[in-house]
């Protein structure tokens, strides 16, 4: 095995919008799209494995392990706007990995014909706001359709990294149309729900569904005191460093 996708069973699905959304900065990537599979009652139809994720496993509540992977699932709507989704709790570790996965995830969208390829991760700033923005990029075409929907395309990102920006820019020469969703986040190793919450509001009318939030509600309150305790810590850290380097400047 180098990457392999293992289906369970065949897809049930015609032109789906594809998700991925994976293990990265605020966990907001796997957060949202795991968020999606819960509470659309999506179907689990196989896994993505690779000798380019990190080497470890995950020990369970059982204390059994189990590899690190992505899962990939199916939503079959009645109004025919299906969706596929992929999550996972790990990225490759190395360049040639981050590449190997993208084009077998790219793979997968051709074989089912997507539509529309929208990834999700998280975009680091250092600081806690109480309103994360959703920062927007495209593979081609305009803006426009995304406009209203709580997606800032007025920034200054220059780069994404890993599978959400890859599987974009892989899509772009392929001809795939393609939307990348960033939920503003401290960038604390931390799950971050609020910068969560906001990617999926977006995501409800990129899909056209509707989300019940009751369950991130709790989260959101405990994660942001956790998140201005770390940015306090993290600034007096700063503080105690620089003034410990002016008290060795004057010793010297």
């Amino acid at each position: 095995m180098t990457t392999k996708i293992e289906l369970e069973k065949d897809f049930d699905v015609e032109n789906p919008v594809f998700v991925e959304g994976l293990a990265g900065i605020g966990h907001i990537g796997k957060t949202t799209v795991s968020y999606l599979a819960d509470h659309l009652d999506a179907e689990k139809i196989g896994e993505l494995y690779s000798h380019h994720f990190p080497p470890y496993t995950i020990v369970n509540d059982d204390k059994t392990v189990d590899l690190l992977r992505n899962d990939i699932y199916q939503i079959k709507r009645d109004d025919g706007k299906d969706i596929v989704l992929i999550e996972g709790n790990a990225q490759a570790s190395s360049a040639q990995g981050h590449y190997e996965v993208a084009e077998n995830i790219m793979n997968l969208v051709e074989d089912l014909d997507a539509l529309k390829i929208v990834t999700v991760g998280g975009y680091g700033t250092g600081d806690v706001v109480d309103e994360p923005d959703v920062f927007g990029a495209i593979s081609s075409g305009s803006t426009e359709q995304y406009e209203g929907i709580g997606i800032e395309f007025d920034h200054d990102v220059g780069q994404i990294v890993g599978a959400s920006g890859l599987l974009l820019g892989i899509g772009k020469e392929k001809g795939y149309e393609g939307v990348c969703l960033l939920g503003e986040t401290p960038g604390f190793m931390l799950s971050d729900p609020k910068a969560t919450e906001a990617v999926l509001k977006a995501l409800e009318s990129i899909l056209d569904v509707d989300l019940d939030y009751e369950d991130l509600d709790e989260k959101v309150e405990e994660s942001q005191e956790v998140l201005k305790k770390l940015q306090n810590l993290q600034k007096k850290q700063g503080q105690d460093k620089k003034e410990g380097s002016q008290d060795l400047g004057y010793i010297g």
